[in-house]
């Protein structure tokens, strides 16, 4: 399992990615639901029946269980069928440090699997299997949903392939960290994720996050606990599919997938002593705390000290927006940074670069 580490808001909690370590060693095989006992099993003759009924059926066929063997065991998480030519998507921890890798169709048949590529900034990466034709999964967008929403949770949860839970879209665009797989160091940030409490557990990272529609609009991920249990808590978290895509072709297609670099590093929260030190009245913002020597924020002229309250047509009301905004605009654009400096509103033009060393 690979432990994470996160504070978040409501006390200590832990982030746990959901992938399962065999906990049932040999057993771990049991199979969970087919698509047609998934929908027996919802009430019938009732409109949200149906409408489930439908969903399921649109998006089942193009789950898949995913099983990685190292020297260390066997890891089981799910996956998403999205290319007629054998192409798979899941999360990159999912296969971590796997000699091999299978995967098992909806219908229980089980194919052999080569690894095409990975992102581990996005926790991303796609194999594919030697087989055409196999049902793809229908995609939404998940900048078009909303809190609230209906949110479908498919995979394999510990093991149990083609497992439904049902729940609502919780909250968007957070921000969660991500420490790396041994449990320590600084690791990544999971970026505009979407927030669940369809259940997630683990094995089913890298399904799918469906919506009333049937169409796919994330990719389970991970989950925040209490640090006494890696199981479900009513607070997972998923990859916008929209991004996850954008990462899988470039995968296919041997790109490099290049991250927006800003240059700004900003303070988690700000205090009523900050706000007086630096004369930012009752305004929101994330409060610039370093600019990096020649970054391209150095380069438009943000300081250190700066509040920045708008990136584009995106407000900016605490540092995990900004760096939600960051991650959504384009290398090589300019996009107008709103500053507050001393009292006053500044609009400055920042280019986002290529983030170094990638």
């Amino acid at each position: 399992m690979v432990a994470l580490a996160s504070g978040l808001a409501g006390g200590v909690v832990g982030v746990v990615a959901s992938r399962n370590p065999d906990l049932f060693g040999g057993a771990a095989t049991a199979s969970g639901t087919t698509a047609g006992q998934a929908a027996a099993a919802v009430p019938q003759g009732t409109a949200a029946g149906h409408q489930l009924q439908q969903v399921l059926a649109a998006v089942l066929p193009a789950v898949v269980k995913i099983e990685a063997r190292s020297d260390s065991g066997k890891a089981t998480g799910s996956g998403i069928i999205f290319n007629n030519n054998g192409y798979v998507l899941t999360n990159a921890h999912v296969i971590e440090e796997a000699q091999t890798i299978s995967v098992t169709l909806s219908t229980s048949e089980p194919l052999r699997a080569r690894f095409v590529g990975r992102d581990l900034n996005y926790d991303l990466a796609v194999l594919k299997v030697g087989r055409a034709g196999l049902t793809t999964a229908k995609v939404g967008r998940a900048a078009d949903l909303q809190v609230g929403d209906a949110a479908i949770v498919i995979g394999s949860p510990f093991g149990f392939q083609s497992s439904v839970t049902t729940g609502i879209v919780s909250a968007l665009h957070r921000v969660v960290k991500v420490p790396d797989s041994e449990g320590g160091g600084e690791g990544r940030e999971l970026v505009d994720a979407i927030q669940t409490d369809a259940a997630i557990n683990p094995g089913n990272s890298g399904g799918a996050l469906a919506n009333g529609n049937g169409e796919v609009v994330g990719i389970s991920t991970a989950i925040a606990t209490n640090g006494g249990g890696e199981a479900n808590a009513g607070v997972g978290f998923a990859i916008p599919i929209d991004e996850a895509l954008e990462v899988a072709r470039s995968l296919v297609k041997r790109r490099p997938v290049d991250l927006p670099f800003l240059g700004v590093e900003a303070d988690t929260e700000l205090t009523p002593e900050i706000a007086d030190r630096y004369r930012l009245g009752n305004r929101a913002g994330a409060l610039v705390t370093r600019v990096a020597p020649r970054g391209p924020a150095a380069e438009a002229g943000v300081r250190r000290g700066d509040l920045i309250v708008r990136l584009g047509d995106q407000a900016i009301p605490a540092r995990d927006q900004l760096t939600v905004a960051e991650r959504g605009a384009r290398i090589g654009v300019p996009v107008p940074v709103t500053v507050v400096r001393k009292g006053r509103e500044l609009i400055l033009q920042v280019t986002p670069a290529p983030w170094p060393g990638r």
